[in-house]
């Protein structure tokens, strides 16, 4: 659970990179120039003219911000196996079945998330494995009533898109219901 702020700060950051090259606030000129990092011993230099273009720097932002995601989603399932070692539950339906209760709804969609990421974080495929977990999912929140909701059924080898769970304020979401219900 240490790192699951950085995580999102991380998440937060890539969002606004993004959103900067999008509103013309981070312009190609002014990034692309030489850069030498002296970390000790050790010299870094990287050279200008990465991008060649300012789609290249819009593609290289999105890139950012979907591994980010990828992250915080790993981060964000580690947490709930952490919370579950630390009282010795299980939050996930058992043996591949189907899940039936707000727990196991809440642990399966994190999970699903964090699998579409670690099998191929760079190109993030819906990895669902068992067909009891090929479902639409519902999470309701506590503070204003709103619900989480995914349907998975089809998605199985598909390329992952932020559409296909409500969006990328899902994650924050989950990580909200995560913090109110579980470790606080």
């Amino acid at each position: 659970m240490n790192f699951l702020d950085s995580a999102f700060s991380q998440l937060a950051f890539a969002a606004k990179l993004l959103e900067y090259v999008e509103q013309g606030k981070l312009l190609l000129d002014d990034l692309d120039q030489p850069l030498t990092i002296v970390d000790g011993s050790s010299i870094w230099v990287l050279p200008d003219r990465l991008f060649h273009s300012d789609n290249d720097l819009h593609i290289a932002c999105a890139n950012q911000l979907s591994v980010a995601f990828g992250a915080a989603a790993i981060t964000l399932n580690r947490c709930r196996e952490e919370f579950e070692a630390a009282r010795n539950v299980q939050l996930l339906a058992r043996n591949g079945n189907p899940p039936t209760t707000e727990d196991e709804h809440f642990a399966e969609l994190v999970y699903q998330i964090r699998n579409a990421f670690a099998h191929d974080i760079s190109e993030p495929r819906w990895e669902i494995r068992g067909d009891g977990r090929r479902r639409p999912y519902l999470v309701d929140r506590f503070e204003n009533g709103a619900r989480i909701t995914a349907n998975l059924t089809n998605l199985h080898g598909q390329p992952f898109e932020y559409a296909q769970i409500g969006g990328i304020e899902t994650l924050h979401r989950l990580r909200e219901f995560g913090q109110q219900r579980y470790w606080g």
